[in-house]
């Protein structure tokens, strides 16, 4: 018995200094596994645990330590700020947190303002969109999009395509109003004309009735461009235009993130023509998209689609294995957010990006796209490209 105690502490003295500082770092995770937008915990947490597949569940910190990466998940129900605000403050006053991270919906991720500050915790939004939330606490870096700058540029694009009169659908939440806005003043101002501007409500997903006044109006648009919250609702209005006839009267379809890869499944031929602008297309060459595209193929098999969430969701929490690695587990808050909104280029699955120190938001290059059929397959096809794209609405309101 001796013998055996002094073999082990003469292991544990000869064990590596890395070993004895190991740490763990916790990133509380919240987003909607349930309800109508079920499809953005899934999509998150598969780019992650495909990101973690690649490069481990931990890191090495500054001083040659480990860092174990631990996700606390939790689901978000589709229920609105007040329980994602729920969910935060029992991740940080009862898990103890590091950071938080997640945040399909603009909502939702502007419920984490107090908390952040209070509790002095970044917050990695991976979709929420909303242009204004990086700007409600110091502590919130994207690594997703801001709804103006992938929409603004399809207003001209329209115009210098024939298409001069519209017909424009919008959820009736922040990151719609901004469509609206950035969207239509993109298109005034190239000299389009809108025949009407509609407003829907968040969780609405009946558009029978909204697709017929389409159809109906007067005069009869030469588009119709939609906005809607990926998931039951952006499904469901793109059904609603091929089956109430729009494209065989004549009226295309314009939009932005409704045609991703992952709905497209759910379409029939009527959606062909479709275009939109986005900042990631499926099938891009990208070192980082292929890599992500068969890791997620190997691990969740042939019917896992990419998507923004999974591109979101990749680069959040590649950005935050880059601060762990040079700042290790315990730097102060803001010093995480100041590395992660440093300005500097990053390779990603959609090309690269960079996200501003100012105001702690991407700027990347933004894809027209095309709905063809590739290989007998319902695909997004490139047909533009406008490069390095920064917010217009942070340009109409410049910081004080």
């Amino acid at each position: 018995m001796k013998r055996i105690l002094s073999l082990l502490v003469a292991a544990a003295l000869c064990a590596p200094a890395s070993a004895a500082l190991a740490e763990t770092f916790k990133i509380g995770f919240i987003a909607s596994y349930t309800g109508v937008f079920a499809t953005w915990g899934p999509q998150f947490q598969h780019a992650i645990e495909a990101y973690q597949a690649i490069h481990g569940k931990s890191v090495k910190g500054p001083k040659g330590e480990t860092i174990d990466v631990v996700l606390v998940v939790r689901d978000a129900a589709s229920a609105g700020p007040d329980k994602a605000k729920q969910l935060a403050e029992e991740l940080v006053l009862r898990e103890k947190v590091n950071m938080i991270a997640g945040l399909e919906l603009s909502p939702h991720a502007m419920a984490m303002a107090d908390i952040s500050k209070q509790a002095k915790i970044p917050v990695v939004i991976m979709n929420a969109a909303t242009s204004s939330i990086t700007r409600m606490s110091p502590y919130f870096v994207r690594t997703s999009m801001a709804v103006p700058q992938f929409v603004h540029p399809m207003g001209k694009y329209m115009v210098d395509h024939g298409v001069k009169t519209a017909y424009m659908i919008v959820s009736d939440y922040a990151p719609g109003h901004d469509v609206e806005t950035y969207f239509g003043k993109a298109y005034e101002a190239a000299g389009g004309k809108f025949v009407a501007k509609v407003r829907s409500p968040l969780n609405n997903v009946d558009f029978s009735s909204y697709v017929e006044k389409v159809l109906q109006a007067s005069p009869r648009p030469d588009a119709l461009y939609i906005f809607m919250p990926a998931g039951t609702p952006s499904i469901n209005l793109v059904k609603e235009y091929g089956a109430r006839g729009l494209k065989a009267a004549g009226i295309k379809l314009f939009g932005s993130g409704e045609t991703q890869q992952i709905y497209l499944k759910n379409f029939t031929d009527d959606v062909l023509g479709t275009i939109t602008s986005n900042h990631y297309t499926e099938w891009n060459t990208n070192p980082e998209n292929v890599q992500l595209r068969t890791q997620l193929k190997k691990m969740y098999g042939d019917k896992e689609e990419t998507d923004i969430a999974s591109v979101g969701a990749w680069d959040g929490i590649k950005l935050i294995y880059q601060a762990l690695a040079a700042l290790g587990a315990k730097a102060d808050g803001l010093k995480y957010v100041e590395f992660m909104a440093s300005g500097k280029t990053i390779d990603s699955p959609r090309g690269r990006f960079m996200i501003d120190p100012k105001e702690r938001d991407i700027v990347q290059d933004i894809n027209i796209r095309e709905v063809r059929k590739v290989n007998g397959q319902l695909t997004n096809v490139d047909i533009a490209k406008v490069p390095m794209v920064r917010d217009p609405w942070k340009a109409d309101h410049p910081m004080k």
